[in-house]
């Protein structure tokens, strides 16, 4: 796994919510190469993840396996 998904998983264990992905899921799925996902957390932390190229790829498709984008 790469990092940007251990990451996200990490927060998600702590009880963190995603509140944004950009760009959007279901949208277009030309050539990505690069995701930003943000993730706010109980204790009121903003998080961002950024990922790029291939792992950019891999984080989407994370995203959408665990259906985590439709909270």
């Amino acid at each position: 796994m790469n990092e940007s998904i251990l990451k996200l998983q990490d927060l998600l264990d702590r009880g963190c919510k995603i509140v944004k992905i950009y760009p959007k899921i279901f949208g277009s799925d030309v050539e990505i190469n690069i995701v930003m996902v943000e993730v706010s957390c109980p204790d009121k932390n903003i998080h961002k993840i950024r990922a790029f190229r291939e792992e950019a790829v891999d984080l989407r498709e994370f995203i959408r396996i665990k259906n985590l984008d439709s909270k």
